[in-house]
């Protein structure tokens, strides 16, 4: 019975309902007869803050001078760039070029038109480049994305079926740029792609279009529409999306007004960001990633260790014990992962018991390392559910400071907490209730896997997200000093003696898991190097 009751929980927290895991931007086409700071200027006034790049915003071969003033503005205006394309090449001096780009730019995903000239002299699709390209995901271990051109380019990738019959069996950082209206252009359904090919997908093309007045009612005569002028089903995308786990950026296309977009793409991000606000899908909980909770070669040389083995509490004791012993109760690991078992839950923002069974299961409190850590790097990778609270302490000790220590703040948003403290200091990777670390746009939803990272040494610490730093705070700083005055820990620093000290300055510790007793978190891939 206390496994039934527990297993009916635990399927209603990995089943709960939640928002898109993707971002609405603008792809670059859609600004080529503006220059770049109009370009900006139309983003800003409509709050989007994603755009793919296209070589007329700066060139391929530009100097790094011109790179780093192009990335100064797009940060400046509050943008980020995470694609680049479409490119087309047919050699490798040019892939590599633009892969070299990207790779200066800090940009993974290429989309891209691979191709060779017949004996017409016409553009057609090429495994020959398509080798090269194989070549070079490896080589730069980035993705590229082929896009799809509908029926005005029946010979070069017309459809994204196309494109995975030439990619299907190539390595899997070679995938597609879905775009939609091309895709319904020539007769094909999108979202039956999506279904069929989600795993591969790394870039979107919003592209709503609609039929003509002049032409025939023929799927290859269908135009660009504003977002909610078109005949595609915009919820049906994104829904498919969604539930296949897509987390990069669907970018508008908007292939009208040119030279005077502004209201059209008003219109069409406000439609789209509105679809995306209102599709709630059940999230999927990911299991662990390959590989996971084991070294590299590479993390071996550098000096990881595993600080979680994947299978036993081994090295881990539990608060509740007095840190003598692993806790009984409340945390179990399944397939790789560790996860805290909750005793009550959230609902509309408001905190509910679950059931007697189940509660009796869970509370197994915040577990520890056994082995104390002074200068350090800590990675985990850990999974959220919806309304989710836990949390990465570090320099715990439980005879000081009332056993509380500085904390790597994990949360998903829908939890109460997060409206909490002061400019955002208690969400995602914040060092909680003191610094805000601003970093919600790289926190991935629920049931996907992000990574965390505390870096420790001397008196500075980093905290990552994702391959991101996003904090940066010194111990010990009259500025740090101030902070945690501020904050829930002001008069928390207590000696072993109960004589008072200063809060969150202990230069030794153990790393903590919490368990915050309302929350279903799962972590693996807990791994540590001394600094």
């Amino acid at each position: 019975m206390k496994k039934l009751v527990f297993a009916c929980a635990v399927a209603a927290a990995l089943c709960a309902v939640a928002d898109v895991p993707f971002k609405i931007g603008i792809a670059g086409y859609t600004f080529h007869k503006q220059k770049l700071d109009e370009s900006l200027g139309i983003m800003k006034r409509i709050d989007c803050h994603y755009l793919c790049h296209k070589d007329f915003f700066v060139k391929y071969d530009a100097t790094d001078a011109q790179l780093a003033e192009y990335k100064a503005k797009i940060a400046a205006a509050g943008v980020e760039t995470l694609a680049t394309g479409p490119l087309y090449a047919d050699n490798e001096k040019a892939l590599r070029e633009q892969f070299e780009f990207a790779k200066k730019m800090g940009i993974r995903i290429l989309v891209g038109v691979p191709f060779e000239k017949n004996a017409k002299g016409k553009r057609v699709e090429s495994d020959k480049v398509l080798d090269m390209v194989e070549k070079l995901v490896k080589e730069y271990d980035m993705v590229y994305a082929i896009h799809n051109h509908g029926p005005d380019m029946p010979e070069l990738f017309p459809t994204a079926e196309a494109a995975m019959k030439r990619i299907a069996n190539r390595d899997k950082r070679i995938g597609v740029c879905l775009d939609i209206g091309h895709e319904l252009r020539f007769g094909y359904d999108p979202v039956a792609f999506i279904r069929k090919h989600g795993d591969r997908i790394y870039d979107v093309h919003l592209k709503n279009v609609g039929y003509r007045n002049d032409k025939p009612m023929e799927p290859k005569y269908l135009s660009a529409k504003e977002g909610p002028r078109g005949i595609l089903d915009i919820e049906g995308v994104f829904t498919a999306l969604a539930e296949c786990g897509y987390t990069g950026v669907c970018h508008i296309e908007y292939e009208k007004d040119f030279k005077d977009n502004a209201m059209g793409l008003a219109e069409s991000f406000g439609y789209y960001r509105g679809i995306a606000k209102c599709v709630k899908v059940k999230a999927k909980m990911k299991p662990a990633p390959e590989g996971a909770n084991t070294l590299t070669e590479a993390e071996k040389a550098e000096g990881w260790t595993l600080a979680w083995d994947g299978r036993t509490l081994n090295g881990w004791v539990g608060v509740k014990t007095g840190c003598k012993a692993p806790p009984e109760k409340g945390w179990f690991i399944k397939d790789g992962t560790l996860t805290m078992r909750p005793t009550s839950g959230i609902a509309n923002g408001k905190w509910f018991p679950l059931p007697a069974e189940d509660q009796r299961l869970g509370g197994g409190g915040d577990i520890v390392t056994v082995k104390k850590y002074r200068d350090f790097a800590f990675k985990f990778d850990f999974r959220l559910t919806e309304c989710a609270n836990s949390g990465v302490k570090y320099f715990y000790d439980e005879k000081l400071n009332k056993g509380t220590c500085e904390e790597y703040q994990i949360l998903e948003n829908g939890h109460p907490d997060a409206a909490k403290g002061k400019e955002g200091n208690r969400k995602a990777a914040a060092l909680y209730d003191i610094y805000p670390a601003n970093a919600e746009h790289l926190l991935k939803g629920p049931g996907e896997w992000n990574t965390g990272m505390v870096v420790s040494k001397g008196s500075r610490v980093e905290h990552w997200l994702n391959g991101v730093k996003v904090l940066e705070y010194e111990r010990g700083t009259a500025a740090f000093k101030a902070a945690v005055k501020k904050s829930k820990y002001a008069k928390w620093g207590v000696a072993a003696n109960g004589k008072p000290q200063d809060w969150g300055e202990i230069p030794e510790g153990r790393l903590l898991l919490q368990d915050h007793g309302d929350s279903t978190v799962s972590f693996c891939n807990l791994k540590v190097k001394e600094l």
